[in-house]
């Protein structure tokens, strides 16, 4: 299929398909290459369904993967938590790759988390990344006792031989700034990877920032 793949776009918590992916013009220059944009809103958050039950999240993987899955081979990119769940889909065989851009994840996706709050729906003001995730929220129109049930799910950690199972070709872009940790450490735990690191970005500026779009658009062949 190559480069007339339907290229999936998975946004990051508590933002949305069309507050991520639409104004640094992520959509437009896809669908101007030629490409089908498949933009998958992750569940509690944008057009999906919007449950302060924590137990309606309990397998999101399964549900964002179904959005895709009957398409064949995509191509995906992925913003934090949207690219930690495409790795995820691909590591469980939920869906078929030609390619996964990840932005904005580390090693830590070998990491386990429990189930616990997440304080953006009633930050302390002491917690600026509560506060930065509750602006960002808002601004995308989200709800936030919703984000908080989406964000209190429990976490399995990736395995290494899950990630083993991850064949396609892989690209993983986080900023010199991201307290998410090396591109190039979790590229090294995949079979068919490369990392880049964006100089002087920071987590929140990545999907906006044009060396690291030019990164993905030049993996994905646009």
């Amino acid at each position: 299929m190559g480069d007339s793949a339907p290229v999936v776009l998975v946004h990051g918590f508590a933002s949305s398909s069309e507050h991520g992916w639409r104004p640094a013009g992520w959509m437009d220059l896809l669908r101007e290459a030629g490409r089908e944009v498949i933009a998958v809103d992750l569940p509690g958050h944008g057009t999906s369904a919007r449950s302060t039950d924590p137990a309606d999240y309990a397998d999101v993987a399964d549900t964002v993967a179904a959005a895709f899955a009957d398409r064949g081979p995509v191509d995906a990119v992925g913003f934090s938590a949207g690219a930690r769940l495409l790795l995820e889909i691909a590591a469980r065989g939920l869906a078929s790759f030609e390619r996964i851009a990840l932005m904005g994840i580390g090693p830590a996706v070998l990491e386990a988390r429990e189930a616990v709050p997440f304080a953006i729906d009633n930050p302390d003001p002491a917690d600026v990344r509560a506060r930065l995730f509750r602006g960002l929220a808002k601004n995308a129109g989200n709800d936030l006792d919703a984000l908080a049930a989406f964000a209190r799910r429990p976490l399995d950690a990736l395995t290494a031989v899950e990630l083993a199972a991850v064949t396609c070709e892989v690209l993983v872009v986080t900023g010199e700034r991201d307290t998410a940790g090396s591109p190039e450490e979790l590229a090294a735990m995949l079979p068919n990877a490369t990392g880049v690191t964006i100089e002087g970005a920071d987590h929140f500026s990545l999907q906006s920032n044009m060396r690291a779009m030019d990164a993905v658009l030049s993996f994905l062949g646009v």
